[in-house]
């Protein structure tokens, strides 16, 4: 078995299944595993819905905007969870995400990632890795989270183009090698059960210590965009709901859910 190949066989032989039994489905080239992943529940309305492509033609981030890579080089999946929490957990969700994300690429690559609130992931202070967390609603009314993660894996400097050749990364690029996708994908999905474990204990301490140990944010000063609203402010803690905690200019110091934020 090719260990970069995706395939339906190969991601069940990496997935864990301790905490979730996983229903893979894999698709050479899609639209969107997101929208598939949505599809696919509504449907269905249960949890433990894998979705993994090799191409995505109108792969998406937050707030719509595009997400692409070329065929082959990145693992783009989605997954779905029946977290059983209120709405805002989705948040949180993101958070112990990106820190699983974090943890694998620590371990199995021996990188130094930094999480980006809300849902970035950085190497040398550019994006490697996106996600992107909604509610869904199944035909019967049950509620689910779509989970989707696009990783920059086997991308060369002439896939990025534009304001990305300045702004995004990919895993080869910074190890100056080829980097097998099946591997990674274990290493990640185990390193997710073992965050989403904490999440479902209520362990939200471990989550937030963890992203504070894998954030350069603390004490960074950012602008902030939260609807119509811009701000501008001192990150200064991480909330239990994932929210982050700004002292801003003007002195005052407010909490943040589901927003844009950049370094200035």
């Amino acid at each position: 078995m090719s260990l970069n190949r995706l395939s339906k066989s190969a991601i069940i032989s990496v997935l864990p299944t301790e905490l979730i039994r996983w229903e893979v489905h894999y698709y050479p080239a899609l639209d969107s595993t997101q929208t598939r992943a949505g599809e696919i529940f509504r449907r269905e309305g249960r949890g433990g819905i894998f979705v993994a492509t090799n191409f995505q033609g109108t792969g998406r981030g937050r707030e719509g905007r595009p997400w692409t890579a070329p065929r082959g080089q990145a693992l783009l999946f989605s997954f779905i969870l029946l977290p059983g929490h209120a709405d805002l957990e989705i948040h949180l969700l993101t958070i112990t995400t990106a820190l699983a994300v974090c943890n694998a690429l620590r371990i199995h690559l021996a990188l130094a990632p930094e999480v980006k609130w809300p849902n970035d992931i950085l190497l040398n202070g550019k994006k490697v890795c996106g996600i992107l967390t909604e509610m869904v609603k199944s035909d019967t009314k049950e509620t689910g989270v779509i989970v989707g993660v696009g990783l920059n894996v086997n991308q060369r400097a002439k896939d990025f183009s534009g304001p990305l050749t300045e702004t995004a990364t990919s895993l080869r690029l910074v190890k100056g090698r080829h980097i097998p996708r099946i591997p990674l994908l274990g290493a990640i999905m185990r390193s997710f059960e073992e965050y989403y474990f904490l999440y479902q204990k209520g362990e939200r301490g471990e989550i937030i210590r963890g992203w504070k140990r894998d954030s350069a944010m603390l004490g960074r000063r950012v602008s902030l965009r939260s609807g119509r609203r811009e701000v501008q402010g001192t990150v200064i803690d991480l909330e239990d709901n994932g929210a982050l905690i700004l002292r801003l200019d003007t002195g005052r110091t407010e909490s943040f859910l589901g927003s844009d934020c950049r370094y200035i």
